[in-house]
């Protein structure tokens, strides 16, 4: 089974131009974040096989330079943002909503790499600088799951009004007084699917981009435009680990 991961990355960043929740864009200098995503690429190569394409979308300024230091990685294609789509790069690098920036990196490249992208069983989208370990187990990508979703075990919360998240409350739905939210660090799709997720990123990005929506994130609306879907969903146990780009804190979960 062919497998294809698109490594979301903006290694250079610019602190002057602050997000929605922190007035630094960034807790670490470029070569930080540039060690940071080496070990990134290094542990999805240790999860992957002979059939897996990485393919690291970054929105760095200094382009030529990463597109040559990562030439060693034999299975991995340097995509620049700002030279393959320059329509975007103004927003990706500025843009005070974070989820709307990564979402917009991957509408784009979806949408213009889709024929390249047609010869994948399985695709996985892939924050930089975050790192997988052995939960992460690649035999679950195989002829019975060609048709399904893959995400980590939702985080759950109590609700509170005070959020304003009205558009994705389906506590009737789900019975409960949750809100759940599903880790957009590491996500899985099928084939199938392909076409759905392209446009999910598309929409998420779109509704992003309105400043009465800026406190809302992918987290949230991945969970909750995935549900349609449900019953192909597998939740699983993987474990992820990295550094908060703004805080600089260490997680793993």
């Amino acid at each position: 089974m062919k497998k294809a991961f698109i490594i979301t990355s903006s290694i250079e960043t610019s602190n002057d131009h602050p997000l929605t929740y922190s007035q630094s864009r960034s807790h670490f200098s470029n070569e930080d974040r540039l060690r940071q995503t080496v070990a990134t690429i290094a542990s999805v190569d240790q999860a992957s096989d002979d059939e897996t394409t990485i393919y690291l979308v970054d929105s760095s300024n200094n382009w030529q330079s990463y597109k040559s230091i990562f030439s060693y990685q034999k299975n991995l294609k340097y995509v620049s943002v700002e030279d393959e789509f320059p329509e975007i790069i103004n927003d990706v690098r500025t843009h005070p909503q974070k989820s709307r920036c990564e979402c917009l990196i991957l509408s784009t490249f979806m949408s213009k790499y889709k024929e390249e992208l047609s010869q994948y069983d399985f695709m996985f989208k892939m924050s930089g600088r975050y790192l997988l370990d052995r939960h992460f187990d690649i035999s679950l990508f195989n002829e019975e799951n060609k048709n399904k979703i893959f995400y980590k075990k939702p985080l759950e919360w109590e609700w509170s009004d005070t959020w304003g998240y009205s558009m994705v409350d389906i506590r009737k739905d789900t019975g409960d007084n949750k809100l759940r939210q599903y880790s957009s660090v590491i996500v899985g799709w099928s084939k199938p699917y392909f076409e759905k997720y392209t446009n999910m990123f598309t929409t998420v990005a779109t509704i992003l981009s309105q400043p009465n929506m800026y406190h809302y994130d992918v987290e949230t609306l991945s969970y909750y435009f995935s549900r349609p879907y449900a019953e192909d969903i597998i939740e699983t146990d993987w474990v992820v680990y990295g550094w908060l780009g703004t805080s600089g804190q260490f997680v793993r979960y």
